[in-house]
């Protein structure tokens, strides 16, 4: 089930409807409510901070035990962006926290209310803030490391950590029989071993990305290379935030645009770097 608000299509996966009918069973129907209420403003957070860094929002999906926002052009931005967007879902729920304490304080709701109100708020972000993608403690992982090599490398190594922690929350859980935290940790794995499958298209489209932004949107980096690299090989080399000059060594200057177009239209994998100067 979807439907679409400013633009942005909310998507309710199946199985949070069976967690409904299991609350209204339960006669915990107002509690789940409250914490999908909680999860939508998480967010939402992202989704308007998403948007006022000029990014592209398709969807919210909410699951049984948390949402995921889908965005576009979010691969070859820079790594502060992806930061503070990564950072406005868990500050709502901070937020949220004070109001809790407001109402409390003033009276409009219970201690008991209040309290539940609180620690749901806690238990949300900081598991959101867990360095797995794709929370988002895993794209904050993800673009730090952006910051320190290229973007291929560091999205592989924040993947690999990200499966070798999902796959050990599951041991962990499995042996202290926690069906809940099971469920999410088999979840979580099942994402981060999809996202290496799926790595290469994703390494295309940040090269798109990079390729369809105009040069004065970046900064520009000086990156030496050998003649006889190859175009591939090259590309594995950039950076997210930024637009390359490639210095060929004995050879001369090479645009990152013009590396991209032999890449992405030529298809020139093989052909050596210094050819294309």
């Amino acid at each position: 089930m979807s439907r679409a608000f400013f633009g942005v299509r909310i998507r309710i996966h199946l199985l949070f409807w069976a967690v409904i009918g299991l609350s209204i069973m339960t006669g915990h129907f107002l509690e789940v409510l409250t914490l999908f209420v909680i999860v939508l403003i998480h967010e939402i957070g992202h989704v308007a901070m998403a948007r006022e860094l000029g990014w592209t929002v398709t969807e919210v999906q909410l699951l049984p035990f948390g949402g995921v926002a889908t965005m576009e052009d979010a691969y070859a931005t820079d790594p502060l962006d992806e930061i503070v967007v990564a950072l406005a879902g868990p500050f709502l729920n901070v937020v949220m926290m004070a109001v809790s304490y407001l109402f409390w304080y003033t009276g409009i709701w219970t201690e008991e209310w209040a309290y539940f109100f609180l620690i749901s708020n806690v238990t949300i972000a900081l598991f959101n803030l867990l360095p797995i993608w794709p929370l988002d403690g895993g794209r904050i992982v993800q673009a730090i490391l952006c910051w320190f090599m290229p973007y291929r490398q560091a999205a592989i190594i924040s993947l690999t950590g990200s499966t070798l922690l999902a796959g050990l929350l599951v041991g962990l859980s499995a042996w202290e029989l926690k069906i809940n935290v099971l469920v999410i940790g088999v979840y979580l794995l099942a994402v981060n071993i999809q996202a290496f499958l799926r790595f290469p298209y994703q390494f295309f489209r940040f090269l798109m990305e990079k390729y369809v932004r105009q040069p004065d949107e970046y900064a520009v980096q000086a990156l030496s290379v050998e003649p006889g690299e190859t175009v591939l090989e090259v590309a594995h080399k950039l950076r997210r935030g930024c637009s390359h000059l490639f210095y060929v060594q004995g050879a001369g200057l090479l645009p990152e645009e013009q590396l991209l177009h032999a890449l992405l239209f030529e298809q020139k994998h093989d052909a050596k770097i210094g050819q294309l100067v």
